[in-house]
């Protein structure tokens, strides 16, 4: 099974050495929703998955739907480029490989070395490609956050090799299982993955960084690579799972009124672009406490919101984008009344703002139902916090939507270009996995 693993791996790589003479975007992005559909053939030997094991690499129950969403999200980029730019493919590509070598990893060295090298083409990404001088400030802003508090995680790393002679995450959490720790040890070891979720109060970096990204960089750091976090605490929480359990209250607590906190300040954001970003923030903390109750539900709840989110949200950034296009403005009071005159995307505007606050049935929802259960479960007095999220949640979105659809426009140009068919397939391709994956929840078990 490893072999077409590493052949779809091949292909992406000498997609860079196609581009010297290929210079054809649409042979590329359909490559990649190829390699990515692909992807389903592997998930039909997934009882054997552990079986097949080769250069560190190697597909686990909780990666296959990740390793997939990447494919299609950097599909889906290279077609936002209105025109071929060799940089900025050579970029996606590569950020493709590591994508998938990070998902793939089954050693703990590689998995630390994937995490931290993603963090390069996405600085470029927004520091090259960027629109405003704030662009510079975020850029940096990224990488103090990300590089300062990796560094001890890699330190801890080494320390694990002492304890366990083994590096191998199946090796690891049968030797490291009941290893103790102080809550800096705790620390040490989540702390960069609640970095790159965001967890509150270490988010700060994430609506910067979306504000200042260009459309494409918004996209891959919606749609991948906050699930980086989430899929690196699912796989330390495996391997120290009786500790995690001594600490994991504190940041429930924590994350449950950042959720709160989060969510009310999305009511009063005037950038569209900033209100989608904080609105992950709130997704993120939800999956992220159900995360830490350490129940089954929870993680199964957890991974479903990783898919929906990074389709949902890389949707709404890519439609904040089409409307920024053409008003020159992310503003909201610039970008009032568009019904009027774009009504053709009222409807995508629609779903997907809908599915961003969980409306039955998108997939969002049933992630939601799963982790409003676990929550409960763990404490029934949650169920304060939880109301509030799911009323602000929807509250947002549907502010959103009637704020940007409705009303007299009174600022700005009077025509507006028509909508492509291109974007209209690139909402199409976002929303379509969303029902599909619905349809079919079992695909997810």
């Amino acid at each position: 099974m490893l072999k077409y693993m590493l052949k779809f791996l091949m292909v992406i790589f000498f997609m860079n050495f196609m581009m010297i003479k290929n210079k054809m975007g649409m042979f590329y992005y359909n490559l990649s929703f190829l390699v990515s559909f692909m992807m389903l053939f592997v998930y039909m030997f997934k009882d054997l998955i552990w079986v097949d094991l080769f250069l560190n690499m190697g597909v686990e129950f909780y990666s296959i739907w990740l390793v997939i969403l990447s494919g299609w999200i950097v599909g889906l980029m290279m077609m936002c480029l209105n025109k071929w730019d060799g940089k900025l493919m050579f970029m996606f590509i590569n950020l493709a490989v590591l994508l998938i070598m990070f998902f793939l990893s089954v050693d703990l060295l590689t998995f630390y070395l994937m995490f931290e090298i993603s963090l390069i083409p996405t600085f470029f990404l927004i520091i090259y490609w960027g629109g405003n001088m704030e662009r510079l400030s975020a850029s940096y802003y990224l990488m103090m956050y990300m590089l300062l508090i990796s560094f001890p995680l890699l330190i801890y790393i080494m320390k694990i090799y002492l304890f366990s002679l083994s590096l191998k995450f199946s090796l690891v959490s049968m030797i490291m299982y009941m290893y103790d720790y102080s809550l800096g040890g705790f620390l040490m070891i989540y702390l960069a993955f609640y970095i790159k979720m965001p967890m509150y109060i270490v988010h700060i970096w994430l609506p910067k960084a979306h504000v200042e990204a260009p459309v494409y960089g918004s996209m891959i750091l919606a749609g991948v690579l906050l699930k980086m976090g989430s899929y690196g605490l699912i796989r330390l929480l495996e391997v120290f799972i009786y500790m995690s359990m001594k600490f994991n209250y504190l940041i429930l607590s924590l994350s449950i009124i950042g959720s709160v906190m989060v969510s009310m300040l999305c009511l009063i954001q005037v950038d569209m672009k900033s209100l989608v970003a904080y609105s992950s923030v709130v997704h993120m903390n939800m999956m992220l406490c159900a995360l830490m109750t350490m129940y089954k539900l929870g993680s199964l709840g957890a991974y479903i919101m990783m898919i929906s989110h990074g389709l949902c949200s890389s949707g709404m950034f890519y439609m904040v984008n089409l409307f920024y296009e053409r008003s020159g403005s992310r503003l909201l009071i610039f970008n009032k009344g568009m019904m009027s005159k774009l009504s053709s995307m009222m409807l995508w505007w629609f779903l997907l703002c809908v599915a961003n606050f969980s409306f039955p049935f998108s997939l969002n929802f049933f992630s939601e139902l799963m982790i409003l259960m676990v929550i409960l479960n763990w404490n029934l007095c949650m169920i304060i916090y939880l109301m509030m999220v799911c009323f602000m949640s929807g509250a947002y979105s549907l502010y959103l939507f009637s704020y940007v659809q409705h009303g007299v426009k009174s600022y700005g140009l009077l025509k507006f270009n028509m909508s492509l068919m291109k974007e209209f397939l690139v909402l199409i391709m976002h929303f379509y996995p969303l029902l599909v994956l619905m349809l079919n929840l079992v695909m997810l078990m």
